[in-house]
């Protein structure tokens, strides 16, 4: 997902070694050029508009600080969802199909993004404090209200809504607060502020494994909501923004409205790059999502056995997986500053394709293949190099707008993917329904359905960089 997310990125390609800025100029330049960034006071980056970004300073790290916070509280939250859909399976609504389940978290994950079409440019236009509040709220009135869920409309409410809307508030100004202290350093700190979503994708899991057997599905959801308001108001305090609107004093609530007509840019660059996005969120929330249930199946675990005995190392999956998924997100934002964002984002979704059709699928179609030995490199390596699909795809979108226009942009490229988001599960679960087969050969037709969007959003991004910066791949971009 979705994961996840938001940065910017700048182009850097300066032939001097200068670095530069993200912003596009308004005239004077083609379209989705940057102009290059002068050295301002104390070493802040200066841009040729007058902003400038500090790259460093305790009052730009302590936002990072926030936006680690909130990501944590967010898509640390989102990260997680395998284990709680295991348990949901398996105990509390045995009774429902997967493809039926499969709807509280494709409605989860389609609130998570889909509400930022109003969030980001409300962000650009008023800061984030009032969102990071009304997200907090909503975060931890779902997660409350989950607690003393038991039929499947007040998982639908709880979780999928309240929850979902929530992260949706936490997670663009978190972000959006980062891109405005930094531009050459954007995507080391908007790395290490990902890692968040990486961290809380350990801690859940391992959390929950440990407190169901012992105080059951409330009070585990409780402690989890507890942890929750802390981080919630770490990010609260800490984030802010410092370029102002671009209609100064004179913003108002038309300034908070989406706009369509950034798809229309003259080069295709922002449509084809949200279609690679919406295509990456189809296939990276599948593993994210069943990597707990494929390991009981493929085991032949019965139901009972959720919790405890071999049945525990489901939930420790998926704690690797984001583990891993934690340095891939730091190392790519430091990747993507050196090389190119877009550049680097094309070689870590060859490495998903890879890991979903050379391990995970192996897996699947070798009946008498006893080893788990597949299943962990895959786990690790998917882990790995989807921890870009979080942190280097805003970044991306930021090399394409200015830093007033972020929000907006962000906004509403990932309104779009939340539709993808939001059938992505149901999908997949039909999949598992379609294929009559039991243990892990049910699990055939997901994968290679997880497979096929990687390979599509791949050739996307190629297209973009071949049709922006053409066939030299020793451009930076």
């Amino acid at each position: 997902m979705k994961s996840s997310h938001a940065a910017m990125g700048n182009d850097g390609s300066d032939g001097n070694g200068a670095a530069a800025a993200v912003l596009v100029e308004k005239s004077h330049s083609p379209p989705l050029e940057h102009p290059p960034s002068l050295s301002g006071p104390g070493g802040a980056t200066l841009l040729d508009d007058g902003v400038t970004y500090p790259e460093g300073g305790i009052r730009a790290w302590l936002v990072v600080l926030g936006a680690w916070s909130g990501l944590v509280a967010s898509l640390g939250v989102y990260n997680s969802t395998g284990v709680i859909e295991a348990y949901l399976s398996r105990e509390l609504l045995y009774h429902e199909s997967p493809s039926t389940i499969g709807w509280i978290f494709g409605l989860y994950a389609f609130m998570t993004w889909f509400c930022g079409a109003q969030v980001g440019p409300t962000f650009d236009a008023k800061g984030p404090r009032g969102l990071l509040i009304a997200g907090s709220l909503c975060t931890l009135i779902g997660v409350f209200a989950l607690s003393f869920s038991t039929k499947y409309y007040q998982f639908i409410l709880a979780f999928s809504v309240l929850a979902g809307g929530g992260a949706s508030l936490l997670i663009t100004p978190a972000m959006g607060s980062v891109a405005h202290w930094f531009s050459e350093r954007r995507g080391l700190a908007s790395g290490i502020a990902f890692t968040g979503g990486g961290v809380g994708g350990v801690l859940f899991p391992l959390m929950m494994q440990s407190l169901l057997p012992q105080v059951g599905w409330a009070w585990s959801i409780r402690i989890l909501g507890f942890i929750l308001l802390i981080l919630c108001a770490i990010s609260v305090a800490f984030c802010q923004s410092r370029v102002p609107p671009r209609n100064g004093p004179h913003t108002t609530w038309r300034d908070t409205l989406p706009d369509l007509r950034i798809f229309l840019d003259g080069t295709g660059a922002m449509s084809m790059t949200t279609a690679a996005l919406f295509l990456v969120d189809l296939a990276y929330l599948v593993p994210m999502t069943y990597i707990p249930n494929y390991y009981l199946d493929r085991q032949g675990l019965p139901g009972d056995k959720t919790l405890s005995g071999d049945a525990a190392f489901a939930y420790q999956l998926l704690a690797i997986a984001n583990g891993s998924s934690c340095f891939g997100r730091y190392v790519a934002g430091a990747l993507g500053d050196r090389f190119g964002r877009y550049n680097t984002l094309i070689v870590s979704l060859f490495f998903c394709l890879a890991s979903v059709a050379g391990f995970w699928l192996a897996d699947v179609l070798a009946p008498h293949f006893d080893s788990i030995t597949l299943l962990v490199l895959f786990t690790i390596l998917f882990g790995f190099v989807s921890g870009s699909n979080v942190s280097l795809t805003p970044i991306c979108l930021g090399q394409l707008c200015q830093i007033q226009d972020y929000g907006k942009y962000y906004a509403t490229c990932y309104t779009v993917c939340s539709f993808g988001c939001l059938i992505s599960i149901p999908i997949a679960g039909s999949l598992l329904d379609a294929t009559g087969a039991t243990g892990k050969q049910r699990y055939w037709g997901a994968v290679v359905y997880t497979a096929v969007s990687y390979l599509a959003a791949l050739l996307c991004i190629v297209w973009v960089r071949l049709r922006m910066k053409g066939w030299d791949w020793r451009t930076k971009w």
